[in-house]
């Protein structure tokens, strides 16, 4: 008799985690989810069959290698997905390591790498002549030679981080010259790039390339609101068709032999109206439900490639919104009235076959309570209230603005 083939979830505390359980479970599969804390969204969700407290993988990353590895050993998985950065690169780097026990859904280091390093990313764009940010290597080059090239105002960005961790404006080459060091013993190696005025829309794109270099599946993302208004996470976005996006986003693949799952951002540029790549993330978004709600299974297509199996195609159907609604209200409260009532799609449509929501569901409610919790935990921290919501043009003194997350949907 065949076995249920069982799948674990690490970083199941994050949003991210609820559709793919979802849909996993749908399709008969036996899930786990590895969450850090107990008040999160993967532990409030039923769908995970079993949910399992573990060390934070940033944090304790030793500790939390060594209690994965005894799980594993001890129990076995068919297929281990990561569902955040940190953690997908951690698995990628130990990816020997763990394929001992079981499959590890994630590209090998030396492929992903060039995904997930900003720098190395541009560099790509660059060679296939995609439209990109100027961008240039802290490490390689000269602080004088970089605001030559990328020109003022600028970003100071790791060439490895997640969301918008480390990325820092600069107006100046003196203000470059006060800050970079300090930015770069937090965050490590930089670079410098051109700063894409935020008038135009932001755009995510999910591919699936199969081993044999075939796509399978893409969906494109339409961002429309965020919270903080000025830039952040996304809470209202919608599935479009931009074949430009998803030709680009091929391109990319196929250059650096990727196979698997990749997210990509992309921004238009209001001055040329391009669509310009930001970055890579070598893990499924925040933003993934509304690719499953418009016919696209990324879950099924992760653990059939773990497997060897042959991958199912799948097309999303233009349409979809997607809201995150604690970020959503956020967002009402702080707009103008101008804004809360004229912004499209319509902030009152609550209810409709093309709407669905980031943070909990009909069949699935107690998320959504534990994110509204964790949200108003978040912004009782006064540090993070102050990153939040102080969001103001940068002048010449050295506070830190927070630029608008590309990656954070």
């Amino acid at each position: 008799m065949n076995h249920k083939i069982k799948v674990l979830l690490l970083d199941g505390h994050t949003i991210q985690v609820l559709p793919l359980a979802k849909a996993l479970r749908k399709k008969n599969y036996h899930v786990t989810a590895f969450c850090e804390e107990k008040l999160s969204f993967g532990w409030a969700s039923r769908y995970p069959h079993e949910k399992v407290l573990c060390p934070s993988a940033i944090n304790e990353t030793d500790t939390y290698l060594n209690f994965l590895e005894k799980f594993l050993k001890k129990n076995r998985y068919d297929v281990t997905i990561p569902l955040f950065n940190d953690t997908a690169e951690l698995m990628s780097e130990n990816k020997k390591r763990f394929s001992v026990y079981t499959k590890v859904a994630i590209p090998d280091y030396h492929i992903l790498i060039q995904g997930h390093d900003k720098n190395l990313t541009m560099s790509i764009a660059r060679k296939l002549n995609i439209p990109h940010p100027r961008t240039m290597d802290l490490e390689k080059n000269s602080l004088e030679d970089a605001v030559a090239y990328c020109g003022l105002p600028s970003l100071i960005k790791p060439n490895i981080a997640a969301g918008a961790r480390g990325i820092t404006r600069v107006d100046s080459l003196d203000e470059l010259k006060s800050i970079y060091q300090e930015i770069r013993t937090e965050f490590g190696p930089s670079t410098l790039q051109e700063f894409i005025p935020q008038t135009g829309f932001q755009f995510k794109c999910q591919m699936f390339r199969d081993n044999d270099g075939s796509l399978k599946a893409s969906t494109v993302q339409k961002k429309y609101r965020f919270f903080p208004i000025t830039g952040g996470s996304t809470s209202c976005s919608e599935i479009v068709d931009r074949l430009e996006i998803v030709e680009y986003s091929k391109q990319i693949l196929d250059e650096i032999k990727w196979t698997g799952f990749a997210d990509f951002d992309y921004i238009q540029d209001p001055r040329d109206n391009k669509y310009k790549i930001m970055e890579i993330n070598p893990r499924v978004p925040a933003c993934i439900r509304s690719c499953f709600e418009s016919g696209t299974d990324f879950a099924e297509m992760i653990v059939q490639q773990a497997l060897g199996k042959n991958v199912t195609s799948y097309q999303s159907t233009p349409g979809m919104i997607l809201r995150f609604m604690s970020l959503d209200i956020l967002w009402f409260l702080f707009s103008s009235n101008k804004e809360r009532f004229a912004t499209k799609p319509s902030w009152f449509k609550f209810w409709g076959n093309n709407i669905c929501y980031e943070d909990g569901a009909w069949d699935d409610p107690l998320p959504m309570f534990a994110g509204f919790i964790l949200g108003i935990k978040k912004y009782l921290n006064p540090k993070f209230r102050k990153s939040k919501l102080s969001f103001k043009r940068k002048s010449s003194n050295n506070d830190l603005q927070e630029y608008r997350s590309c990656q954070k949907v």
